[in-house]
């Protein structure tokens, strides 16, 4: 099966042409059309742009402003960023927009209308765009804009459990508004249904629920282009944006557990602004070790480690589980770059925090943080050190103490502990762990499950 990590699929060059319905001759005649257009006469050569698209040849100036002239985008863009990344393919990160809720929900729009466009997805962004987001959530500051400070006070952070107070207003400040649109019970069932979506991910896989969770998207996205601006309406836009974020966080993961890196690179960091839009803190921690994780996934190590430590930072001195979490992303980083000694403080701080956090109530959606999962982070994590005898254990430890409903979880720390058991040299015992994890495979579709199998299986047959 092809996946987005190829060279020609992930290319910028190759999502504008999918996009455009355009052949490689095509876009060669639509380059040279323009190019006549501005004076510079041009053959239409199919060759050229295979060789842009497929060898990384940098297209010559020329027949960079003719592309830009068909694609709309400014010349002033051209000098700024060089190709390809002034294209306009709607990589894994919102790129140019405003960090304000304006520009939250234009990146939140560009989102759910694209990602029903093109069923192969966003192409993987490189990691200067990784590092170029990162500064820009920097810039904006954790703590939130003028605009996002002044709507996360009008509704704080819901504590757990705590009931709410039905949402009604007066009447509208804009003539497109109607406050009986939007009100507490709706909101409830919005927050009810991310939940929902959630336990079916920890059962079934990113695959069996990305599509409901866009189309959730879609459903919040409208709703939030009909609320009020100001009053009593500022309330609800915030707690729809919030609402928004965790969907686009749980998205992100979705799409990186049905191996969909390009489009979790997008749904997270359109997540990151969605949730500084709605003054949430904890969110973005969650955000950006999801892209440290995917980046682990899809072997970018050093994005990774750029991610995680941003996870760090946006944790600050927040809820010691939320601090676990991010300790326990970048050690998972740290792992996968090498940095054995990284990755053993990382961890254990990770612990030091999950310890702390034990009469502290954190985020609802961090439910599933515990010392199983930091067992089987740590025991991922030394596989990847190519130390399978420590692995082992801690996975073996994690299966059997996880949560039963975690089903995708579970089947792949079988998988992973059976490989420690065959690299020890206890193929009766791989076996075993072997047929547990096929069990567990059944109810839950993941690639990265499949792929664990396939692994497992090469391994046996090879010590057979």
């Amino acid at each position: 099966m092809a996946r987005e990590g190829t060279a020609a699929a992930t290319h910028p060059l190759a999502y504008i042409r999918r996009r455009h319905g355009w052949s490689y001759q095509d876009l060669a005649r639509v380059i040279a059309d323009h190019a006549r257009a501005l004076g510079v006469p041009m053959a239409a050569r199919r060759e050229k742009v295979w060789r842009w698209e497929h060898w990384g040849v940098v297209p010559e100036a020329d027949s960079q402003r003719a592309l830009a002239r068909a694609l709309g985008v400014p010349a002033r863009e051209l000098e700024s960023r060089p190709w390809p990344r002034w294209l306009p393919a709607h990589g894994g990160m919102p790129d140019g927009l405003p960090w304000t809720t304006e520009g939250s929900m234009l990146a939140l729009k560009s989102l759910t209308d694209d990602e029903g466009g093109d069923p192969r997805g966003f192409p993987i962004a490189d990691e200067q765009a990784l590092l170029d987001a990162i500064a820009d959530w920097d810039a904006a500051g954790a703590e939130g804009a003028a605009e996002a400070s002044a709507d996360a006070a009008a509704v704080p952070a819901p504590r757990v459990g705590a009931p709410r107070a039905p949402v009604r207003g007066g009447p509208p400040d804009d003539i497109t508004a109607d406050p009986e649109i939007v009100d507490e019970a709706l909101l409830a069932w919005l927050r009810t249904g991310v939940a929902g979506l959630r336990r079916l991910d920890d059962r079934f896989g990113g695959a069996a629920v990305r599509h409901r969770v866009a189309a959730d998207l879609r459903l919040v996205q409208g709703l939030l282009q009909r609320t009020r601006h100001g009053g009593a309406g500022r309330a609800v836009r915030t707690e729809l944006l919030r609402i928004a974020a965790e969907l686009a966080q749980l998205g992100g993961w979705a799409a990186t557990d049905a191996g969909r890196h390009g489009a979790a690179q997008r749904h997270y960091l359109t997540g990151l602004r969605l949730a500084h839009s709605a003054g949430d803190r904890s969110l973005p921690v969650a955000v950006w070790g999801g892209l440290a994780m995917q980046s682990v996934m899809a072997d970018r190590p050093r994005d990774a480690v750029a991610a995680a430590e941003a996870a760090v930072r946006a944790a600050g001195s927040g809820p010691c589980l939320v601090r676990a979490l991010a300790a326990s992303r970048l050690g998972r980083a740290q792992a996968a770059l090498g940095a054995e000694g990284a990755f053993r403080r990382a961890m254990a701080e990770a612990r030091r925090q999950l310890a702390a956090a034990a009469d502290e109530p954190g985020p609802a959606w961090l439910y599933w943080l515990n010392s199983a999962e930091l067992d089987a982070q740590s025991g991922f994590s030394l596989f990847d050190l190519d130390r399978p005898q420590e692995a082992g254990p801690l996975l073996e430890r994690a299966l059997a103490a996880q949560d039963t409903a975690l089903i995708r979880d579970r089947c792949l720390y079988a998988a992973r502990a059976a490989a420690a058991r065959a690299l020890g040299g206890d193929l009766d015992g791989a076996r075993a762990l072997g047929r547990q994890a096929a069990a567990l495979s059944r109810h839950c579709g993941s690639p990265r499950i499949a792929d664990a199998l396939d692994a497992l299986k090469v391994r046996l047959d090879a010590r057979s």
